[in-house]
């Protein structure tokens, strides 16, 4: 056994993709403040509703996307086709690597193709973690413990009980996350896809690999620090409405179709407080986009897995 373990191969992951993902939602909640004004990270359906849309708190909301995976490490004395595809177009299997598998259902990827879909309307990644350890993720939980903050100031945490200041760059689990945007629609009926990566971010994409040079992979507090200290560029019923107008095309049906009607009339069914039975065109004239940011994260997650968050100022 301890042969086998020095040469490696295939290492699975021995935590479950829910311990990821609620180590990493806990700590998006407890971590991100900017300078005088409190930066918030939830979903839109866990916001205060009486807040939205008042005092100019709706106009500050920045939508955004992740789909989470767990990472398979594969070592250097690993031999199957994955470290012969990172090889041959000349990305680093010296250290070895990790990979995620893009989900395959129903014989296509409309996961992937929906992820690619939103990144061209707003920032949308894959989240993964570069370890594959529960003792790892254990420990990134335990130092985020050990520095719940008494204050914030300018991307900088002040613990009163030690007398110490920590550093907005030094929270470690973001920075042992990486991110990577889907880089195309796949149509193909290939039996599987990865992405692989490493530590130094050089991404490779498979079946047919490809070097993802200018992927602009980057760890995932650089992602979440690049949507808390952006300027607002674009106006939030805009960006939202060119998204939901979108839901069409993430089940490839046209956008008058009797389908996604249904689609999203049952997603207001799901999440609507009222027991209203109107007409669903008009329902759908009536949409604000609270509303629709609600119809988006409900429909991304029931059918895709994909979770919607939005970034939003409570000034």
């Amino acid at each position: 056994m301890g042969i086998i373990k020095r040469q490696g191969e295939k290492s699975t992951p021995d935590f479950t993709e829910d311990d990821y993902i609620s180590a990493i939602e806990t700590a998006m909640n407890r971590n991100f403040y900017y300078r005088d004004k409190e930066i918030e990270i939830s979903r839109i359906s866990q916001t205060d509703e009486n807040e939205l849309g008042y005092d100019g708190i709706l106009s500050t909301v920045v939508p955004f996307y992740i789909q989470f995976k767990r990472s398979y490490f594969y070592s250097p004395q690993f031999k199957g086709a994955l470290l012969t595809d990172r090889n041959s177009v000349s990305l680093p299997t010296n250290r070895g690597f990790y990979a995620l598998e893009l989900l395959k259902k129903n014989g296509k990827y409309d996961q992937h193709n929906t992820m690619y879909l939103l990144s061209q309307q707003a920032k949308a990644s894959y989240v993964a973690p570069l370890f594959y350890k529960s003792k790892d993720l254990a420990r990134l939980k335990s130092y985020g413990n050990r520095i719940i903050p008494s204050y914030f100031n300018d991307i900088s945490i002040y613990d009163f009980t030690n007398n110490s200041r920590y550093q907005y760059s030094k929270l470690r689990f973001f920075k042992d996350s990486i991110t990577i945007t889907p880089h195309n629609c796949i149509n193909d009926q290939e039996p599987s896809h990865h992405y692989s990566y490493c530590k130094n971010f050089k991404i490779g994409f498979h079946s047919e690999p490809i070097n993802l040079e200018n992927s602009k992979s980057e760890n995932l507090l650089s992602f979440i620090s690049e949507i808390v200290l952006a300027e607002k560029k674009e106006n939030t019923e805009l960006q939202v409405s060119k998204i939901f107008d979108s839901i069409p095309s993430f089940f490839n049906l046209e956008k008058d179709s009797k389908d996604i009607t249904i689609i999203i009339q049952n997603s207001i069914n799901r999440i609507s407080n009222n027991d209203r039975k109107e007409n669903s065109d008009l329902i759908l004239e009536e949409l604000t986009t609270t509303d629709k940011l609600l119809i988006l994260e409900d429909i991304l997650y029931e059918y895709f897995g994909i979770r919607q968050l939005i970034r939003f100022e409570r000034k």
